[in-house]
């Protein structure tokens, strides 16, 4: 059976000049939920009252993005004096566009796409889909069916996931590349 729990959490916004035509943007996202200790404080009655798979997505009208893993040299200093905890923000849309920023809980590259070699997108679209899928083939059958109950798209996961072929699981592994190469890039 899927549990939900009612989260309550606030987003602080703030921008500071950081130079020239330049502003550093903090986000911060805090779980004001309140916890209420039940006796129940293993790891899963701790994740349906947390905020850990929260991205942010950031958009600016008149203005454009710094790449914190590429800046521009004149901005590569004040990139540098950023700290980002437990997200990492990347430019995203097409190749060049700056004025969308998200902010993932894992390390993705710049304009991150489904890679060439996933069966298709498991969860953010990008290449950790091998791990993710080894982790949908470990699950318990009790674990299988309380994830094909959340909703039709988990339910999608878990039928192709099962449906991939041991060619389809090697192309996900051992794929090598730098930031850009999938469009054709240097």
């Amino acid at each position: 059976m899927y549990e939900q729990k009612e989260i309550e959490g606030t987003v602080q916004l703030a921008a500071e000049p950081a130079g020239e035509r330049l502003f550093k943007v903090t986000v911060k996202v805090l779980n004001r939920t309140p916890w209420h200790d039940t006796g129940r404080s293993d790891r899963d009655a701790v994740l349906l009252q947390s905020l850990a798979s929260t991205h942010t997505v950031l958009g600016v009208r008149g203005g454009e993005f710094v790449s914190l893993l590429d800046p521009p040299v004149e901005w590569a200093e004040a990139a540098g004096r950023c700290h980002n905890v437990g997200a990492w923000p990347v430019l995203v849309g097409d190749e060049g566009e700056r004025d969308t920023m998200l902010s993932s809980p894992i390390i993705l590259y710049d304009y991150p796409e489904v890679a060439p070699e996933s069966a298709g997108d498991l969860f953010d679209a990008t290449e950790i889909d091998e791990i993710l899928t080894l982790r949908i083939l470990t699950l318990t059958d009790a674990e299988k069916r309380a994830m094909a109950a959340v909703d039709e798209r988990a339910r999608a996961l878990l039928e192709r996931t099962h449906a991939l072929t041991a060619d389809d699981l090697l192309a996900m592994h051992g794929a090598i590349r730098r930031p850009g190469s999938v469009q054709g890039g240097a």
